[in-house]
């Protein structure tokens, strides 16, 4: 057959690779552990204003990593039409987009922490202003990738030709828009960090560090991914398939980083992690315990019992 005749999506699932199996290895612990930590951080009786932005933000990672999964499972079991495969992936964009924008957020509120006036622009009515000014953004960074793949879908096999085997190209101005979110949210990490911890000097101010660490160590994910996005758009290394490979690898590790960093910095939420962990492994050790204990009793004798 003549690739005049291929169909879109011949060339779509074979020469795209979106999507590897070996995503599930980091996407369905990342997702189980995100989960649990917003649920310790919901039990949580001091529950401020970071830990309200971080629980909008894990819920919409949680979606990330779920709509992931959905890619993954649509991708291979071809289950649902081509397009709605599509719009999975483009929906993927969004919540790559809201995580850094909303990392900066936390960013700024660690720093805001530091001033007077703190609760008065961090109350939850301004946060979820916030949010909507965030959620608007992002769409509207997610409309050239997802404009892109859609007409992908569509365009027959013979026109994307044009655009190379693989059509990374095309993409280039999308991973411009990550590249520089990511060096934004970086490069706001880092000052924020940097003046935060001036001030907490200067004026000895009573403050969790902690949840300081969460900000600036977010820096590294976003450096490193913003690394693979550069190398594919100037083709440094000459390997723009493997290196588009990798990025998607590591931004499930970027998007899941906060809950990492936010167990291994806080005391008590790592304290009430591990807690909640081995209570449910208490649970499920004694159920199958009674489980056990119930299919090894004895029946009961048929026979005749003579009462005196």
């Amino acid at each position: 057959m003549s690739s005049s005749t291929e169909p879109a999506s011949y060339f779509y699932f074979e020469t795209w690779r979106l999507y590897d199996p070996l995503y599930l290895i980091f996407c369905i612990p990342a997702t189980i552990h995100y989960i649990i930590v917003l649920k310790v951080v919901s039990h949580l009786k001091e529950n401020n204003s970071f830990l309200f932005i971080f629980t909008i933000l894990g819920i919409s990672d949680i979606f990330y990593f779920v709509v992931t999964l959905l890619c993954e499972l649509f991708h291979y079991t071809n289950w649902v039409p081509d397009f709605a495969f599509v719009c999975c992936v483009v929906a993927s964009y969004y919540g790559v987009f809201f995580n850094l924008l909303s990392n900066g957020l936390l960013s700024l509120n660690r720093f805001c922490a530091t001033w007077v006036w703190y609760n008065t622009y961090f109350d939850k009515p301004l946060i979820k202003l916030y949010f909507l000014i965030i959620s608007l953004v992002s769409f509207i960074a997610t409309i050239p990738g997802g404009t892109l793949m859609i007409f992908y879908f569509f365009k027959d096999y013979s026109l994307s030709a044009q655009y190379g085997k693989t059509g990374l190209d095309s993409f280039n101005f999308h991973r411009t828009i990550i590249a520089v979110m990511m060096i934004t949210d970086a490069l706001i990490s880092f000052f924020t960090s940097l003046f935060t911890l001036y001030r907490l000097r200067k004026y000895k101010i009573n403050y969790d560090k902690s949840l300081l660490l969460v900000t600036t160590f977010h820096i590294f994910p976003d450096v490193l991914v913003a690394m693979f996005n550069i190398d594919m758009i100037f083709q440094v290394s000459g390997q723009s398939q493997f290196m588009n490979e990798l990025s998607r690898m590591f931004l499930i590790f970027l998007v899941s980083f906060n809950s990492l960093t936010i167990v291994c910095t806080n005391r008590q939420i790592r304290k009430e992690y591990f807690t909640l962990i081995l209570s449910a492994g208490n649970v499920t050790r004694c159920r199958t315990t009674v489980s056990r204990a119930s299919t090894t009793l004895v029946a009961p004798s048929s026979d005749r019992i003579t009462v005196f």
